[in-house]
């Protein structure tokens, strides 16, 4: 492995603790990589706008640096220890988070050093934790194979429930593929009803660029709403009654409901607060896709943005007339996208912020299933 950097910490022993006359405890941060890392002070900001895997490795362990730097000036107790593995493991969950599956080869390891010094002689040393980052399974460290889609179960989980908020729809409280509301569940194609399509399923390179419409994800032509139809993977796994949201619904989620956001043990969540005073939670599970003409050999990349936003399909697709200018993705190749319903980690950066764009149907996001309340079934339904 290839050594990256060291960083250093100095801190003096309090005289309780036993220790020796003027000894001190030299903490340092050893990183050792087989891929390079792009580590940078603003990674934390930076890390979630750029997708692949080293991406998110090389923020977290920027993250884990900067936090090591802030203990440069508790130099009067050995008590900084505790704190700074604390805040490691806090950054580190989110990065094991995002990578539920990961199982293949060690990229990269961290290690939490201790080394005593005596007089500025080095004593002794001790590997206090080391952190290991492992390739998503499936996906090579050059990046060169596509990642393996996360596991997961369409039936109904146990802890399903349809809440009512106070609106037209009761809302499922848990993701599609999910066994509990804090997992994020599986990753869908738009108009895939059979929730297996991946790897962009039907898309090929035409000239060194994808050609994104496809006969899968809805065909060629995709009808404009797709909820509760033989297209809707949710109906056709959760039975009647349930369907994907449409893009009017999840509005009304987003207008007429309180967005609370919470964090714990690295997570973040918003619990969604109805007219009527329920509740949901919604998980932060981030996308698998790219975005075309940014140069990378892979169709599916991800999963990217995970415990940083939100991105779950409605069932509608977008007939705004614009521009790739004004829209996301291939207004010029005449491909129909769907809207997706999007949020971010700090809601108040989202405040006055389109929460709806419209996205390729290839991508791979997550769904939050709506349910019709028996009264409001039509018979044709």
């Amino acid at each position: 492995m290839l050594l990256l950097m060291a960083i250093v910490v100095m801190v003096a022993s309090c005289g309780d603790n036993s220790d020796e006359p003027g000894a001190v405890y030299n903490y340092y941060m050893l990183i050792q990589s087989e891929v390079e890392l792009e580590l940078s002070n603003n990674a934390e900001e930076e890390g979630t706008l750029v997708g692949g895997q080293m991406s998110v490795i090389s923020r977290t362990v920027s993250r884990m640096r900067n936090v090591m730097a802030q203990y440069d000036s508790n130099q009067n107790s050995t008590d900084i220890e505790a704190a700074l593995l604390t805040a490691c493991d806090s950054i580190y969950r989110e990065y094991a988070s995002a990578y539920v599956q990961y199982s293949g080869q060690t990229l990269c390891y961290v290690q939490i050093n201790r080394r005593k010094l005596v007089d500025g002689k080095s004593q002794e040393g001790t590997t206090l934790k080391t952190y290991y980052f492992r390739a998503l399974k499936g996906l090579d460290p050059d990046g060169s194979s596509d990642p393996t889609p996360p596991e997961f179960s369409l039936n109904k989980p146990d802890a399903l429930e349809a809440v009512d908020l106070g609106l037209s729809v009761m809302w499922a409280n848990c993701n599609l593929g999910a066994q509990s509301p804090e997992e994020y569940g599986g990753y869908f194609g738009w108009g895939d009803p059979t929730g297996e399509l991946w790897d962009g399923n039907g898309i090929y390179k035409q000239a060194g660029a994808f050609v994104w419409n496809t006969d899968n994800f809805g065909g060629m032509n995709p009808p404009t709403e797709i909820g509760g139809t033989l297209l809707d993977v949710v109906t056709a796994h959760w039975g009647a009654g349930w369907h994907t949201p449409s893009a009017n619904e999840a509005r009304e989620l987003r207008l007429q409901c309180e967005w609370k956001r919470h964090s714990q043990d690295g997570r973040n969540w918003y619990e969604v607060i109805g007219p009527n005073g329920n509740s949901i939670i919604i998980p932060l599970a981030g996308i698998y896709g790219i975005k075309p003409g940014k140069g990378s050999s892979l169709l599916m990349e991800g999963p990217l943005h995970t415990n940083s936003k939100g991105f779950y399909w409605t069932s509608t697709i977008c007939d705004t007339p614009g521009t790739s200018a004004t829209r996301s993705y291939a207004v010029h190749q005449g491909v129909a996208t769907a809207w997706a319903f999007i949020f971010g980690s700090d809601y108040e950066e989202w405040q006055g912020v389109s929460w709806f764009n419209d996205h390729l149907r290839a991508f791979h996001m997550p769904i939050r299933p709506v349910y019709t309340k028996p009264e409001d079934i039509q018979p044709n339904q």
